[in-house]
């Protein structure tokens, strides 16, 4: 399982469907395997699994006065660049979303969102 996590940075920038999110304060991705489990007749333990590619859960925070920024009906692209690296993850979509309050701190929603693939690009210099 990989992860890949955005603690802090000024040169991320996130954008769902190319358009630019704002008040973003954390960015988790993992991913995560797929199995297909077989099962014998009668039997409750799976005598085999069978990959079947891999799945992206994705955690987004941000600040509540933008929460609606995400598409939480309709699926999206969800972009992240880094300097020379874009991660690309395909066929968004958002699956719970949480409130989080702290007592002297700023309200921020907290989005799941699962995605089918990701590409990563890296641009060439010349």
């Amino acid at each position: 399982m990989n992860e890949l996590r955005i603690v802090r940075g000024t040169d991320i920038c996130l954008y769902a469907d190319d358009e630019p999110l704002f008040g973003v304060t954390s960015f988790t991705a993992e991913e995560k395997p797929l199995f297909h489990e077989v099962y014998e007749y009668l039997d409750s333990k799976p005598c085999d699994r069978i990959p079947q590619g891999t799945k992206y859960e994705i955690r987004i925070g941000m600040m509540s006065l933008f929460d609606h920024q995400l598409p939480v009906v309709e699926e999206f692209t969800l972009r992240l660049t880094d300097g020379d690296v874009t991660y690309c993850y395909e066929n968004c979509r958002v699956v719970g979303r949480r409130t989080k309050t702290e007592g002297s701190g700023m309200a921020t929603e907290e989005f799941t969102v699962k995605a089918n693939q990701m590409e990563k690009q890296v641009a060439e210099d010349e």
